[in-house]
């Protein structure tokens, strides 16, 4: 039947599945859970699934479409090292900015991922590069002080995005990148004019180079009627997550960086003068250590792991769009996102080709094929031309969310670490890496706001996010109350 999945033929897309799926009662404060492959994609099985209605059935590949065009990369370490200066873990963007500066700088760097090099949120994210938190201006004067509330608001919307740009620049890395502004799309009258009193607010504290657009004049930037305005943010741009790891990963390994995937950090116990890190290959000694594993820190962290929460963010890609209809759903070609609460965000595919959508499908895994369902059901939603478009691509990443909705750089137990990005990593996890690198080389040029925030935990969150589906259904509550405040 279309719609439903079965094994496929040889010679289908391989569906990475390995992992057991199994539910808990939430009267039991248990939740979905899901247990990673091991080795990564090698132990897979084949789905064939309907990606449109009527239709029948089509190969659904539930990998990221950026790693159709990630480079390869073999470990620059063959074997375990007895012995480093630092030991980064977690081969994202931030460990990667970390090593390339600390090797930089004369250190012995291994950096260290369970995984291939990239297999996170890092190349599995929508590629959208920008700055600002969900914080108002207001909000963070009364939690930090106005002195640390307005170095946030630079540092944020300001200096990582320019740290990024000339990391880019000087590193030569291929990444597609392009500032092509982001159009934020404004759900209700009362939205944008909330919008555009916080943008007064933030002008008066930033120099951003932000406008908004009224809802007669958003038809020149979004073929949608979906919105009643917008907010235009000029300096934001959009890249490929795959290349933009992989140049990464090639500067810091350039820099002098060991690089070794598949070893999984089980535990990391301070010494006289240092730090014996076990992992599954064997045990390292290092001077010191940096967690950069954000929502991917295990429960052997339980420090960070009850600090950080992890949660997916879905993703599909569909097949080539026809002659056109780009220019017709996005004539400017950059980068979208919404302010209602299911907060969906889509773009063109850098060749400009296929369409990329992200949204809140669930906050706890779910099967590849009911994402797709669901985030084509809101792609339509915005863009009901695209009805007879066939989704191609569905995965996930799982992000890491912080308390404070902010991220943080610091020590706990002598170890340090540079996460809790919230969704908004691919400009400031590696400028956070950078200044996390420099505070352990005890250089001044490190000190960042982000350090004055405060990673903090709650009583009954104990490394189980047990919350997570009650927190989902009153989400769908609140999308339904906003659905019908629109009376759809």
């Amino acid at each position: 039947m279309p719609g439903r999945c079965r094994p496929a033929p040889s010679g289908s897309i391989n569906v990475p599945t390995s992992g057991r799926i199994f539910r808990w009662r939430v009267s039991r404060a248990r939740v979905w859970g899901w247990n990673r492959p091991r080795r990564g994609w090698r132990n897979t099985a084949r789905f064939r699934c309907s990606t449109l209605p009527g239709e029948p059935a089509a190969r659904l590949i539930s990998s990221p479409l950026w790693w159709e065009d990630f480079p390869a990369f073999a470990d620059a370490a063959p074997a375990l090292p007895e012995r480093a200066d630092v030991v980064v873990v977690g081969a994202g963007l931030t460990g990667c900015s970390a090593a390339l500066t600390l090797a930089r700088a004369g250190q012995k760097v291994l950096l260290l991922d369970a995984e291939r090099p990239g297999f996170g949120a890092s190349t599995r994210n929508g590629g959208m590069v920008g700055g600002g938190y969900r914080l108002s201006p207001e909000e963070m004067d009364a939690k930090y002080g106005v002195e640390t509330a307005q170095a946030l608001l630079e540092e944020s919307h300001v200096h990582s995005l320019a740290f990024t740009n000339r990391r880019i620049r000087e590193e030569g890395i291929e990444c597609d990148y392009r500032t092509t502004g982001r159009f934020r799309g404004l759900w209700n009258r009362e939205d944008y004019d909330a919008t555009a009193r916080g943008l007064e607010a933030l002008r008066r504290r930033v120099p951003v180079n932000i406008d908004m657009v009224p809802p007669e004049a958003q038809g020149r930037e979004i073929g949608s009627r979906l919105y009643s305005g917008g907010m235009l943010l000029h300096d934001h741009g959009g890249l490929h997550p795959g290349r933009y790891l992989a140049g990464m990963l090639q500067a810091a390994h350039r820099a002098g960086a060991e690089v070794l995937g598949q070893t999984l950090v089980e535990g990391v116990a301070a010494r006289r003068g240092g730090f014996d890190v076990a992992t599954s290959r064997g045990m390292v000694r290092a001077d010191a250590v940096l967690m950069a594993t954000n929502g991917y820190t295990r429960r052997a962290f339980g420090a960070l792991k009850r600090r950080i929460i992890p949660l997916p963010s879905f993703l599909i890609a569909t097949e080539d769009l026809p002659e056109g209809l780009a220019d017709e759903i996005m004539p400017t070609r950059r980068m979208y996102v919404e302010s209602r609460l299911r907060h969906c965000y889509f773009r063109l595919s850098p060749d400009g080709k296929r369409f990329v959508l992200g949204a809140r499908a669930a906050m706890s895994p779910i099967r590849p094929e009911r994402a797709a369902k669901v985030l084509r059901g809101l792609m339509c939603e915005i863009f009901p031309q695209m009805q007879r478009l066939r989704v191609t691509h569905s995965w996930t990443g799982t992000t890491g969310f912080s308390f404070s909705f902010l991220p943080h750089v610091g020590r706990i137990g002598g170890i340090w670490h540079a996460l809790g990005y919230s969704g908004s990593g691919n400009a400031m996890a590696p400028y956070l890496g950078h200044k996390a690198a420099l505070q352990m080389l005890g250089d001044r040029a490190g000190e960042t706001a982000f350090s004055r925030t405060r990673l903090e935990t709650r009583l009954w969150y104990r490394k189980t996010p047990w919350f997570l589906p009650l927190a989902h259904q009153l989400y769908r509550f609140a999308d339904r109350r906003q659905d019908r405040q629109r009376g759809r």
